[in-house]
C-alpha cells in the first residue's frame, strides 16, 4: 500500500477523534482552503508576526531534510546548522528548460515593456541568460517577488537591476504583486515563469486591464530516482522540507512506500513533521494527504526557517500518528 492510500484510508477517524488537537488536519478529500482555518490539514506558522522571540533553541539532536535542487539549498542549510540542525539534503526536483526559452531574447527586444515580472531565482537564472543573449537591453523595468529572486538579478547587473531600481511588493506572492504593482489600462507586461506556475499573476493583471505576455522558459520537474541509502535515511527525519509542489509529489511517489514501512512496523515511529516554503507547497502536501505540516506567513529564508523550528519545537504528543485515533492495526 502506498503512502497517500495508507493515510487516506484513516485520515477522517483521525481527525474526528483529535478535533481538539491544536495541529489542524484536513478531512479526507477535501481540498485545502487557506481562507478556511477548520479545512486545513497542518497549521500556519507567522514567526515574523508572533509576540514570541525566535527560537534560541539548540538543535542538535534534530535531522530536516532539503529537497529542493543540488545547489539550492544553502541558505537554509546554513540558518538551520546555525542551531545545531543536522540537514540531509535530499534534491528530490530539477530545473528543465521550457517551451519558450528559446523564444525569450526576441520578445525582450520585440516591445517596450512595461513592466518584466520575476517570481522566483530560478526564473531569475533563466532571465538573465536571455538578457544576455538579448544584448542586454537597457531600460526594462523589474517587478520581482521574493528578496532571494532580487539578490538573484541584483548580484548579476548590480547597476541596472540593483534592488533600489525593482519593484518588489509589500509581502512575496504573486497575489499580492497582482495587488501592488503600479500599472495603467494597456500596460505591457512580459511574465517569463515555470510552466507550473498558477495563473494568479497573468490573470490578476489583467483583470486590472494589463497586456501580459507569459512564456513558459523553464519547468521544476520530479527526479525519477533516488539511492535507496538516502531515502531510508529521509524517512527518519524529524522534519523534512518543501520548496515546490514538485518536491512534495516526488516525496509520496519515491519515498512513500518506504515510509509507510517504517511507520507501519513500530507503534513509536512517526511521519516527519513538513515545513513548506509557503501556501502553493502546503496546497500540494494536503492533496496528498500529509499531516502536520506548516508554513510561514510571510514567505522568505528567514521565516520559513523559523517555522521549521517552530515544528521541530512541537511535542510528539501533540504529532498525528494515525494508528491509534483511527484504530488501524497493521
Amino acid at each position: 500500500m502506498t503512502l497517500t492510500a495508507h493515510i487516506g484510508a484513516f485520515a477522517s477517524a483521525a481527525v474526528a477523534s483529535k478535533s481538539n488537537s491544536k495541529t489542524r488536519r484536513l478531512k479526507s478529500g477535501v481540498r485545502f482552503d487557506p481562507s478556511c482555518a477548520g479545512a486545513r490539514r497542518g497549521r500556519t506558522i507567522a514567526p515574523a508576526a508572533s509576540t514570541a522571540p525566535p527560537s534560541t533553541s539548540s538543535y542538535t539532536d534534530k535531522t530536516v531534510v532539503v529537497t529542493r535542487e543540488s545547489g539550492k539549498n544553502g541558505a537554509l542549510m546554513n540558518l538551520l546548522k546555525a542551531k545545531g540542525v543536522t540537514c540531509v539534503e535530499l534534491p528530490l526536483v530539477e530545473a528543465v528548460e521550457g517551451e519558450d526559452v528559446a523564444s525569450l531574447p526576441s520578445v525582450l527586444t520585440r516591445e517596450k515593456w512595461d513592466w518584466v515580472c520575476i517570481t522566483s531565482p530560478e526564473a531569475a537564472k533563466v532571465f538573465l541568460e536571455g538578457y544576455e543573449k538579448a544584448g542586454k537591453p537597457k531600460g526594462l523595468k523589474l517587478a520581482v517577488v521574493g528578496a532571494a529572486t532580487g539578490k538573484v538579478l541584483a548580484k548579476a547587473e548590480p547597476v541596472e537591476f540593483a534592488l533600489e531600481n525593482q519593484f518588489i511588493p509589500s509581502k512575496a506572492t504573486a497575489a499580492v504583486l497582482v495587488q501592488e504593482l503600479p500599472c495603467d489600462q494597456g500596460s505591457l507586461v512580459l511574465y517569463p515563469a515555470s510552466k507550473k506556475a498558477a495563473t494568479t499573476l497573468q490573470d490578476g493583471l489583467e483583470e486590472r486591464g494589463a497586456t501580459v505576455v507569459r512564456l513558459n522558459t523553464y519547468s521544476t520537474e520530479a527526479v525519477t530516482k533516488l539511492d535507496a541509502s538516502d531515502v531510508q535515511r529521509a524517512v527518519c527525519a524529524d522534519v523534512v522540507t518543501f520548496g515546490s509542489p514538485s518536491a512534495v509529489r516526488a516525496w509520496v511517489d519515491l519515498c512513500g512506500d518506504v515510509l509507510y514501512e517504517r511507520i507501519s512496523s513500530s507503534d513509536d515511529a512517526l511521519q516527519p513533521a513538513y515545513v513548506c516554503i509557503g501556501e502553493t507547497s502546503a496546497e500540494a502536501c494536503a492533496n496528498c494527504e500529509l499531516p502536520d505540516v506548516f508554513y510561514p506567513e510571510n514567505p522568505g529564508m528567514e521565516g520559513w526557517a523559523e517555522t521549521v523550528f517552530a515544528a521541530l519545537d512541537m511535542s510528539s504528543s501533540d504529532r498525528w500518528d494515525g494508528y491509534e485515533d483511527a484504530g488501524f492495526t497493521a
